[in-house]
């Protein structure tokens, strides 16, 4: 199978777009009050997912639900002009989808937000729910996602929810506490 061009793929995963959801979390990392510069893998591995990786994701999916839409009012779009193979577009899918929930956090909130981040992602475009067909919904579907959930990650990441190798900031409290019990 043939890959798509490059132009083809950053047009379906829009690039533009990451920066909300980006900059929410940065802006929860912030708010935690925990020392950054100490853990400023965390944090790049935050942004990092709450940009290219999920909100690609969201951009992704709604082209492929909206692609017979397209096909007749935005021919040109990647995937109804033929640039981007739907093979491919599914493949990918599932495939990042395995990625991103298994990457770089596999329990706590950071795990729990993501699921939800992606669970809405789908729930917006996806038939039979497609949230994006009422107003209400569909809005509040993308502020939670793009910038409620990017932030409460970010505060709770840092604040003790998913450090690096499973030691949170709780998880050294506790064993502080344990040596001085002993």
């Amino acid at each position: 199978m043939a890959l798509p061009a490059p132009s083809a793929v950053a047009e379906l995963l829009k690039p533009i777009t990451w920066f909300p959801p980006m900059w929410a979390f940065a802006c929860g990392v912030v708010a935690s009050g925990a020392a950054i510069t100490a853990h400023w893998p965390l944090v790049l591995m935050g942004v990092l997912l709450a940009g290219p990786l999920v909100c690609a994701t969201s951009q992704a999916v709604n082209d492929w639900f909206d692609r017979e839409v397209d096909a007749i009012n935005e021919p040109h779009r990647p995937i109804p002009s033929g640039r981007m193979p739907g093979r491919w577009v599914c493949i990918s899918r599932w495939r990042g989808r395995r990625f991103r929930c298994s990457w770089p956090w596999p329990s706590g909130p950071g795990f729990r937000r993501r699921a939800v981040g992606l669970l809405l992602a789908w729930a917006y475009s996806a038939p039979p729910v497609r949230l994006k067909v009422n107003g209400w919904w569909g809005n509040a579907a993308c502020g939670l996602s793009y910038e409620g959930l990017a932030w409460v990650t970010g505060a709770a990441v840092m604040a003790g929810g998913a450090m690096p190798g499973g030691h949170s900031l709780r998880w050294r409290r506790c064993t502080a506490w344990a040596r001085t019990a002993s």
